[in-house]
């Protein structure tokens, strides 16, 4: 049973099941069986192909087991070998929405695994439940860290939930998956706008709105050249650290792999042996966006200061951008580390090391985002509007990050 099949990594994982001939039952929302249906069939048309023999049950995972019906439940008693739990909410800012789905559906998930007679809970977590430790090893759970948001925290309790439900009875077994930061696939593709895409776009919607002032007077500070390069002192809180990111179909195909492996309680990270630096990726960002000016700060003391000297244009566009830029300075500031040896010693030769997240890697995905998500503005409800500068910025809180995943 794949919980989360059509969020962005269930849907990485979905069809790589099934090529390795895995029977699925894929746990859908919808409003009824066939709107569950549509939603699976739509997903794997756009790979190719319709499989009938998916089964394809509705459900919610944030009702009391799961929300599915009776028939469904009595038909999948002692059927189901496997719980792949996937579904989960990536919002950083609220903690309501983060405790419904990742810690209230994870109970409700494990209610149902408890009700089917499933042995073995396969459960995706990440390895930022390391919160502000300098070191996470896959023994590792409770170091005395401190979270830097409700998403890690839950994700925390999530991993504690699943092996007290192992230990519950006897005969039970889990599997825990920790990826570090998913972005989009190697080919520059993504089935998610996650916080890399929320950061660049809000770069990229500051400089097409000033760019489209059709010729509106602008301050001293903002220039905007004959090429179309866009010259505004943003200020950004970022430190000469890497942040360990990965390709969500690498982390998928590593996960269906090592379903093989047999269950023993065991904690596989998937995080890259070579993370990207956070000021390489800033600076092709903007290169590739024609964005200049803007100021990269090792200090809050020194983003102040550029703040202080900035017009009351630009820093009202600060305070908007602020809105998404602040939620990911945690990931901007520090370097945690990763051990990776699970997967390296239990998969052997069927390991393959992440690719190099490089300059053309970026590039690939901004190009991806451009044509097929930032072209057209967003409707008004999803923008933030400026009326005293006349300028559009992405949705506050970056919205689309912040979608539940199931």
């Amino acid at each position: 049973m794949l919980t989360g099949a059509t969020g962005a990594l269930g849907s990485m994982l979905l069809p790589r099941l099934d090529h390795e001939g895995y029977d699925v039952v894929c746990l859908v929302r919808g409003k009824d069986p066939s709107e569950a249906r549509a939603r699976v069939n739509a997903l794997l048309r756009g790979r190719g192909a319709v499989r009938r023999d998916i089964i394809v049950v509705r459900g919610d995972i944030t009702e009391p087991q799961c929300g599915i019906s009776d028939a469904d439940r009595r038909s999948l008693v002692g059927r189901v070998g496997r719980v792949f739990h996937s579904a989960a909410s990536i919002n950083l800012q609220s903690k309501d929405d983060t405790q419904l789905t990742n810690v209230a559906g994870l109970a409700h998930v494990l209610e149902l695994a408890e009700t089917l007679g499933v042995p073995h809970f396969v459960h995706v977590s990440t390895a930022y439940v390391i919160g502000d430790a300098p070191y996470l090893s896959e023994e590792d759970a409770f170091l005395g860290q401190r979270w830097n948001n409700h998403y890690e925290e839950t994700k925390f309790v999530g991993e504690n939930m699943v092996r007290a439900w192992a230990r519950k009875q006897s005969g039970r077994s889990f599997t825990i998956f920790r990826p570090s930061i998913l972005v989009g696939c190697e080919d520059g593709s993504t089935s998610t706008l996650d916080g890399f895409y929320s950061l660049a776009e809000s770069f990229h919607r500051v400089a097409e709105s000033l760019r489209s002032r059709n010729g509106k007077s602008l301050p001293a500070d903002v220039l905007i050249s004959a090429q179309g390069r866009v010259r505004v002192p943003l200020a950004v809180l970022m430190g000469d650290q890497r942040a360990n990111c990965v390709p969500i179909d690498w982390a998928a195909e590593m996960m269906v792999a090592a379903l093989d492996l047999p269950p023993r309680n065991e904690t596989f990270h998937f995080v890259h042996h070579e993370p990207l630096r956070v000021r390489d990726c800033l600076a092709w960002s903007l290169d590739h966006l024609k964005v200049d000016g803007v100021a990269i700060c090792d200090t809050l003391d020194e983003k102040d200061r550029v703040v202080r000297r900035q017009t009351p244009f630009v820093r009202r566009l600060q305070r908007r951008f602020d809105v998404v830029h602040d939620l990911y300075v945690p990931y901007l500031t520090t370097e945690p580390r990763f051990q990776m040896e699970a997967a390296r010693r239990g998969l052997g030769a069927k390991f393959r090391s992440p690719p190099t997240i490089d300059q053309a890697y970026i590039l690939r995905l901004l190009k991806f985002a451009g044509e097929k998500y930032w072209g057209p503005p967003e409707p008004a409800r999803r923008r933030l509007f400026d009326r005293r500068s006349g300028v559009t910025i992405a949705a506050p809180i970056a919205a689309r990050i912040i979608q539940d995943e199931h």
